[in-house]
């Protein structure tokens, strides 16, 4: 077995519970020390898992301990400082809970500062490791549903930076990443929603050009369709469904199944804490890199912006800050 990373956790509430039982599932991760501004959350958090070490400053932390790999829980506003204070520490990779920052600017700068510093950012986008998807990637790379025109994503419930933002990276991880062109969106707000202390959106809808003109289209909110990460890929010769409700994980019919639904083998899956061991060890970007968290903000924040401005919106998108922030501090509700 090769080196034990030495791992510290910032913000000891309910998601993190899954970053350190990936930690905990890893032979080659540790979690040797936590911090969390709320003092009884840390000491309860501590005794639970059996962590010894805590501070209240994760500055202090970072100052103190000599840590290989972060993870930042904490709500989203300082998912960007706190990310960017820690590459700068010394650390290796730095695993951050989605979404990736409040806007584009602050996602620019926490993959800037990381590359400066040669520290492995990736963003908690974790269905890129669950099976149903990996399968759907490699079944339309191997072209069995022929070449892929569309993708309609579901997202029923939360809005687009909280729960859609997995929908919208995972139809561009099925996709294999491809870039987007143009991005036509609208949103519907009703009252002065937030979520996690962020301006939130009660409907959304996105249409997107990938590059090849493949066409996508992610519908989020509390009146959609039916569906959770609900994703339907159309091909020349057939079609592939994810998450269906009441049904199964993955189905595909093609004309080599007389159009009858099948469902593929699904193989065993990897959590993004070893693929971020893997991407130290072979100094490569992880699967949910910075740069693919950038890429989803950056579809999420053009839905935004094309609601805002009335118009296609062609990527790259140059607006530094969260247009829905901009709609509201200019007067709409």
């Amino acid at each position: 077995m090769g080196k034990v990373y030495k791992v510290g956790i910032i913000g000891c509430g309910g998601i993190s519970h899954m970053h350190t039982n990936w930690y905990r599932a890893e032979p080659r991760t540790e979690v040797t020390v936590i911090s969390d501004i709320n003092a009884d959350l840390l000491q309860a958090y501590g005794e639970q898992y059996g962590i010894e070490k805590s501070y209240t400053d994760y500055i202090e932390m970072l100052e103190t301990e000599d840590l290989d790999i972060v993870s930042v829980c904490t709500r989203p506003k300082f998912h960007a400082p706190l990310v960017i204070e820690s590459a700068k520490r010394g650390v290796r990779g730095i695993l951050s809970e989605k979404p990736m920052a409040e806007n584009l600017g602050q996602a620019r700068e926490m993959v800037d500062v990381s590359q400066e510093h040669n520290v492995k950012l990736a963003i908690d986008h974790q269905l890129r490791f669950n099976s149903p998807y990996v399968v759907a990637k490699e079944l339309i790379e191997n072209g069995e549903i022929g070449e892929i025109f569309r993708v309609h994503a579901v997202c029923s419930g939360g809005d687009l930076k909280d729960n859609a933002t997995h929908t919208v990276d995972l139809m561009r991880y099925i996709l294999g990443d491809l870039p987007v062109e143009w991005v036509v969106g609208q949103i519907d707000r009703v009252g002065s929603e937030t979520q996690y202390d962020l301006h939130s959106e009660s409907f959304g809808l996105g249409y997107f050009k990938f590059e090849n003109n493949i066409r996508g289209l992610i519908e989020s909110g509390n009146d959609t369709a039916p569906g959770y990460h609900h994703i339907f890929c159309y091909g020349t010769d057939g079609e592939i469904e994810l998450a269906v409700p009441g049904g199964p994980a993955i189905r595909m019919r093609t004309k080599g199944t007389s159009g009858d639904w099948i469902t593929p083998d699904l193989p065993p899956e990897i959590s993004p804490v070893q693929d971020m061991v893997a991407a130290i060890d072979e100094d490569r970007q992880h699967r949910s890199s910075g740069y693919q968290g950038l890429a989803t903000l950056e579809l999420l924040m053009a839905i935004y912006q094309s609601s805002r401005k009335r118009q296609r919106v062609h990527l790259p998108l140059e607006e530094p800050e969260s247009p829905l922030t901009l709609m509201i501090e200019d007067g709409w509700v």
